[in-house]
Order: structure tokens, then sequence, then C-alpha cells
């Protein structure tokens, strides 16, 4: 079973978590809004990006409470399951799930708000419990529990 694309894959899914959680991290404010685990792949024909185990897929919005333009660095977000665990959003599944403008994967205004989708690939059994959400690799993070 693979997803669409877009923040829509979080709204659409049987086995989707909806939560409303929320953590802040620099001018970032950022809002868990779903997570859904057991996909298989993300993207379109063709270009499909197929978990080795599982992809979990976690919904959020994002708000650049400062008054510049910063962009939510991808690569700085991670998961945590049960065990303590942390795993890295995967790139290329973040591109295809964030196709939509405006995307996580631009500037977000000051003052403005983004919805977008951040792909985990994690073991089959893993349980996330966690976001640990970051404006950046430097910052300390906002641990936003899912669970």
């Amino acid at each position: 079973m693979g997803p669409r694309g877009g923040a829509r894959v979080i709204e659409d899914g049987a086995d989707d978590v909806a939560l409303d959680r929320m953590g802040a991290d620099g001018a970032f404010i950022v809002t868990v809004t779903g997570v859904r685990c057991g996909v298989e792949a993300v993207g379109p024909i063709g270009l499909r990006r197929q978990a080795h185990e599982q992809f979990c897929l976690v919904g959020v919005s994002v708000e650049n409470a400062g008054r510049e333009a910063r962009v939510f660095d991808g690569g700085a977000q991670r998961a945590v399951d049960a065990h303590g665990r942390a795993y890295a959003v995967v790139g290329r599944a973040a591109v295809f799930l964030n196709e939509r403008a405006p995307s996580l994967r631009e500037a977000i205004p000051g003052g403005g708000t983004v919805h977008g989708v951040l792909p985990f690939e994690v073991p089959a059994r893993a349980r996330l419990v966690a976001l640990l959400a970051h404006e950046s690799a430097g910052t300390r993070g906002a641990r936003i529990t899912l669970s």
C-alpha cells in the first residue's frame, strides 16, 4: 500500500493516529498532526522509493514565529522509537511527499505556517514514541510525544 503523496497521506489512511502535539525550537513551532506507519513505498510509479522494512510518516505543521524567512531543515529532524533509537528523515521520500506548495523544502516566511510530511524508515516492529524537532542540526531541539 503506497501513499499518493503530500500531506493528504496522513489524513486519508485507516492506520493513522491523529495527534495535536506541539514543540518549539528556535523560531519554529512544530505541531504533529498525525502518524502513519506500515507504508511500504512512496513516490510516483517509476520513481518509487521502496522501504526496506516500513516507512512511518509523521504529519507536521511548522510555524515560523520569527520575522525572517527560514528553512526548516528536514535532515535535522529525528524520530525516536520505544527503545531510544533515533531515525533520520529519508530525504528522497521527503521530496515526493512534500511537493505541494508551499512546501517544507522551501523557506517559510516570518509568521507563516507550512504543512508537510516527515518520512522515517524504521524496522517493522519499531514503535515511534517521539519526534525530536530542531530548528537546525546545531540546536537543542524539542521532544514531541507521539503516543
